[in-house]
């Protein structure tokens, strides 16, 4: 008899169907010649909507994954701010926050008086640091109600 284990089967699979699109997605748009790029044609079109989705569905699947490991945990002792995804997911959005941060700063004009409208500019680590502890929240806010399935159904609403 197999072992039972928790894992989403099905949300891996789509997890890992996008990071292959995502990977195939990259790899087209590096090396496929400037006269093959007609958004007239069928099949580049076609390539291209799909392109378009392959981050949101990663990043939606990945904060659904994260999300059931926050409610997944039922014992009263480890849910709150002594939750192990909390900590790391606190200390994981603020590092990806003052990186995305630091990446946008211009050091040379740092002490010049040009103003840089460069730090103002929103990157992907931005959403996924805010995103990240928007979660984690969200979830500090609702794990004291008796209904684990309050976080869910508010986010998807949003």
């Amino acid at each position: 008899m197999k072992p039972t284990t928790s894992r989403l089967i099905f949300i891996d699979i789509i997890r890992a169907f996008a990071i292959c699109m995502m990977l195939e997605g990259h790899f087209i748009d590096g090396l496929l010649a400037p006269e093959y790029r007609d958004e007239n044609n069928l099949i580049f079109s076609t390539w291209l909507y799909i392109r378009g989705m392959t981050a949101p569905v990663f990043f939606t699947v990945s904060g659904f994954i994260f999300t059931y490991l926050l409610i997944r945990e039922q014992n009263p002792e480890k849910m709150g701010w002594n939750h192990v995804r909390v900590q790391k997911g606190v200390r994981r959005g603020i590092s990806l926050v003052f990186i995305a941060y630091l990446l946008r700063a211009n050091i040379f004009n740092l002490f010049s008086d040009m103003t840089d409208m460069n730090v103002r500019k929103v990157d992907v680590l931005h959403c996924i640091g805010f995103s990240l502890l928007f979660l984690i929240a969200f979830y500090l806010a609702s794990y004291k109600r008796k209904s684990h399935y309050l976080l869910p159904v508010f986010l998807l609403m949003i």
